[in-house]
């Protein structure tokens, strides 16, 4: 009963104000939802994911991650996602997404696709198939 009525209190406090927490991922979220990202996409993307970088639009994120790589003088990342559309279709959109931003095909062998901006952006997306859901994997790496 004590955490019924803690929970209602909590509930209570967050209505109503302009701003009902202070947690920087949690601020992103809304954000990006005002603009129409969906709030499992936006809870679990990069915050410097370049804009380049295409996230399929019902994509369930598992990771991501970034840095600096003093080897190649970029600033990359990966992110790994699930999403229920087949592979063909994940990638046929990913290569649409990657031409609109500029970039350039350069291999593709159906499970993946590489593309770049010379050696300034360069972009891999791979899709397979599992259970019931597509694994996706988008590597990326911006010339610093």
């Amino acid at each position: 009963m004590r955490v019924a009525v803690i929970g209602l209190a909590l509930l209570a406090g967050a209505c109503g104000g302009p701003r009902t927490t202070d947690d920087p991922a949690a601020q992103n979220v809304i954000d990006a939802t005002s603009k129409g990202i969906p709030a499992k996409v936006a809870a679990g993307t990069c915050n410097d994911k370049p804009d380049f970088v295409p996230i399929y639009k019902e994509a369930k994120i598992i990771s991501c991650a970034s840095g600096d790589v003093a080897v190649t003088g970029k600033h990359s990342g990966t992110v790994i996602y699930t999403d229920f559309a087949s592979p063909s279709t994940i990638l046929t959109w990913s290569k649409q997404q990657a031409l609109a931003q500029g970039l350039s095909l350069r291999i593709e062998d159906g499970r993946s696709f590489t593309a770049g901006d010379g050696d300034r952006r360069t972009l891999r997306v791979s899709a397979e198939s599992a259970t019931a859901v597509t694994n996706v994997t988008v590597n990326w790496g911006v010339a610093k």
